[in-house]
This record gives C-alpha cells, sequence and structure tokens, in this order.
C-alpha cells in the first residue's frame, strides 16, 4: 500500500530515512513528477553511499549524523512540494509558487490598468465628466494602491533574504485565481459602461463599483495577502 505523505512524515521524523526515501520516491512517480523523481534519485544514491561509508568505517559518526540530516531536509523539502494526493499528472497540474506570484501580479496590473483606461476613454470622449471621473478612480485606485504596496514589500524583502524555498500551488487554487480576475475586470467594465450609455446613474454605478470591490475585490485581496507577505 503506497503511504501517504503523513505517512512518510512520520517515518523520516523516526529516523527511517532509506524507507522514507523510498516511499517518497514512489509517490512523486505516482504523481508525475519528474523533477522530484530525479532529484529523489540522486538524493537515494546519495544515502546509500553515506550508509556504506559509515559501515565500512570511512566516516566518523559526526560525518554521518551531519549527512543523515541535510538528507533529512532535503527529503522533507521535497515532500513538501508534491500533490496532497499521489494520483497520475497530479503534480502537472501544480504551479511553482514564485510563477504563480508573477502571474497574480501581471493580472492584477492588466485588470486595473483595463478598467481605469476605460474610464480614461469614457471622460475624454464625454461619458463622464471631470467630477465623476475623479469620484471613480477615487474608489478604484485605494484597493489598487494597497495590493500594490504589499506585493512591492513582499520583493523587496525577497531581494533581502534570498531566494526563498521552492514551493507549489494547488492546480485548484491556480484554476481559481485565473477566473477571479477576468470576472473581477468584467464585473468593473460592467458598471462603468452602463454609466457611460446613460443606463445607470453616476450614483447606481458608483454603489455597483463599490458592490464589486468589496466581494471579488476581497478574494483578489485574500490572494494578494496569502502569497505576498507584508513586512511587520
Amino acid at each position: 500500500m503506497r503511504l501517504t505523505k503523513k505517512d512518510i512524515r512520520a517515518r523520516i521524523a523516526a529516523g527511517e530515512l532509506p524507507q522514507a526515501v523510498g516511499a517518497t520516491l514512489e509517490y512523486a512517480t505516482a504523481s508525475g513528477a519528474a523533477e522530484a523523481v530525479n532529484a529523489l534519485t540522486a538524493l537515494s544514491a546519495g544515502l546509500e553511499e553515506h550508509r556504506h561509508q559509515w559501515s565500512s568505517g570511512q566516516i566518523s559518526y559526526e560525518e554521518f549524523s551531519r549527512a543523515h540530516a541535510r538528507i533529512s531536509q532535503a527529503l522533507a523539502d521535497w515532500l513538501d512540494q508534491l500533490p496532497d494526493t499521489a494520483t497520475p499528472g497530479a503534480a502537472k497540474k501544480m504551479l511553482e509558487e514564485g510563477r504563480f506570484k508573477n502571474r497574480i501580479l501581471w493580472l492584477l496590473l492588466l485588470t486595473k490598468l483595463t478598467v481605469i483606461g476605460r474610464l480614461w476613454y469614457h471622460w475624454s470622449t464625454g461619458g463622464f465628466d471631470k467630477g465623476e471621473f475623479l469620484s471613480a478612480l477615487g474608489l478604484l485606485v485605494p484597493a489598487f494602491a494597497a495590493y500594490g504596496s504589499v506585493i512591492f514589500s513582499d520583493y523587496l524583502r525577497a531581494q533581502r533574504e534570498g531566494a526563498p524555498k521552492r514551493r507549489f500551488v494547488s492546480g485548484p487554487l491556480v484554476r481559481i485565481a485565473f477566473w477571479v480576475f477576468p470576472v473581477y475586470a468584467v464585473a468593473l467594465l460592467y458598471f462603468i459602461e452602463q454609466k457611460a450609455k446613460s443606463n445607470f446613474s453616476f450614483a447606481e454605478m458608483n454603489t455597483g463599483l463599490v458592490l464589486v470591490e468589496s466581494m471579488l475585490g476581497g478574494y483578489v485581496g485574500q490572494l494578494v495577502g496569502a502569497f505576498f507577505k507584508k513586512d511587520a
């Protein structure tokens, strides 16, 4: 029976590294995680070499202990990167966190700049007067500025601390994120377009924008807050 990630972690904690490495390699193979399979194969070979050196008296106990600790940490790191369910192709549906964060950044920029650009277009063509344009802009910019502050803070901290440990984001969360941003943009644009066509009053448009920012904008804020950590 294939072990779960919880079972494998228990073996690592118990010091049963050969069994833990073998189980993790099987788990990675079942998940279709080619990069993890290659790394774990090398890790397994390294473990066997250290065990052989120890049993033949070629290395001291201290050297063996340090190697054991390094391999345990590397194994735990790779296990963290594997999907929670070892099903074929599960790893292929995941996305590296660094790439996911970059996509969130670009989706956020594209969403807000498209909406603000459309608002400016309607102002320039007479769909909004100056006061209405500035008032609507005042509803759209604060959330964008707040998200940007968190992202910029995360970027600065990454520059100070160096590359973080590789982590992966689950497939369902990736899909949710890529749906939220387009729906968020379309909802904001809908209320702006209805006002420009005189189907909504300015007050009705503002109410709509507030509702969208409160609801869909809340989901966007959760994504930004979860993956971009602000300095304390």
